[in-house]
């Protein structure tokens, strides 16, 4: 993601309407014309560039009603799942394929009136209330800030220096829809749910990251610099595009 001083992202849900489907219309600084993406947390959104103001969506929306009803049908499974509840999102196990760890989750009922994690060999043992799955869910969803910050920041930190580039500052959040973001200052964010992706990917997109602080846009120039970073960078592009499906819905934001 560019970096750069924008005006702030603003998002307002819109019903369903006649013969048009509810989405989110999503205003953006960063945007730079109008596009539709479906997610599985969202469904349709509509996003606007922030300059663009009294915009009707309705004629894309019905020019596009077919790849819309697609996109939405394909992600059906997955927003059934994030659906779900608490206690049939708690995992068995946890997996980091970006760092190949793998772990069994087992519950531990004391009598404190709050959850914990303890990170073992092979395990992770919830102990506490382990009754309330919400705050199972909240202890594990800690866990992972907490684990993504220790393996994210060293991930940035190696290729940094591996590439001879330097960032101002780092942080690891749980980002809604974006893999990362690079600022104006030099400073890189980086999505905690980058764990679940293949090694290769969750390096590819901090390599995306690093190549914004020496091009700080998606012109000509920062594809060219993000190929001499990342060779495989185009295909890595395409993967990382369908990448969320790799996510567990207990772990997204």
């Amino acid at each position: 993601m560019a970096r750069g001083k924008r005006p702030p992202t603003t998002e307002v849900a819109v019903p369903a309407t006649g013969d048009l489907p509810a989405y989110t219309l999503r205003t953006s600084g960063r945007a730079r014309h109008v596009r539709l993406t479906v997610t599985p947390r969202q469904g349709l959104v509509v996003v606007v560039p922030a300059g663009l103001r009294g915009f009707d969506p309705a004629p894309v929306l019905r020019d596009r009603a077919e790849w819309i009803s697609d996109a939405l049908a394909h992600f059906s499974e997955r927003r059934r799942a994030l659906a779900a509840s608490p206690e049939e999102l708690l995992p068995a196990e946890v997996a980091f394929p970006a760092t190949c760890e793998c772990w069994s989750v087992a519950r531990r009922p004391t009598g404190s009136a709050t959850v914990r994690v303890r990170e073992s060999a092979g395990g992770l043992t919830l102990s506490g209330a382990t009754g309330d799955a919400e705050a199972c869910l909240a202890a594990l969803r800690r866990w992972l800030q907490a684990a993504a910050r220790e393996r994210l920041l060293a991930l940035l930190a190696e290729q940094a220096a591996e590439q001879g580039l330097r960032y101002t500052k780092a942080a690891v959040r749980g980002q809604k829809a974006r893999w990362g973001s690079c600022s104006a200052n030099g400073s890189i964010t980086l999505n905690r749910c980058l764990l679940f992706l293949a090694p290769e990917l969750a390096r590819s997109v901090v390599l995306h990251e690093l190549a914004h602080l020496a091009q700080p846009n998606h012109s000509q120039a920062f594809w060219r610099e993000l190929d001499a970073l990342d060779p495989g960078a185009g295909r890595h592009r395409r993967a990382i595009a369908g990448a969320w499906d790799a996510v567990p819905p207990w772990a997204e934001p």
